[in-house]
């Protein structure tokens, strides 16, 4: 499992008090079920993207554990940045 650079940094010296939005990709034909159950017990479940990412929001300080809880099949997990435009609509 690809883990990005911030995520790495997150895992081993997490900030107190600070959040991480992530986006954990699936490899092709992993249930998305399955991610929404190991790592609810983590983070807030925000969404699932058209793609079959879902995206989470967990304190730095749990992002160990939810790296740990996930089930193979995982392709990588990244940090999200949202751009949005007026309308609100992310890209």
């Amino acid at each position: 499992m690809y883990l990005s650079p911030a995520v790495r940094t997150m895992r081993d010296d997490p900030t107190d008090g600070a959040e991480a939005a992530l986006v954990v990709r699936p490899d092709d034909g992993t249930p998305i079920d399955a991610l929404r159950e190991a790592v609810a017990p983590h983070a807030t479940v925000e969404g699932e993207t058209a793609f079959g990412n879902l995206h989470a929001r967990a304190d730095e300080t749990a992002v160990a554990d939810l790296l740990a809880a996930l089930p193979e099949g995982v392709a990588a997990v990244e940090t999200r940045v949202v751009v949005a435009e007026e309308t609100g609509a992310e890209e």
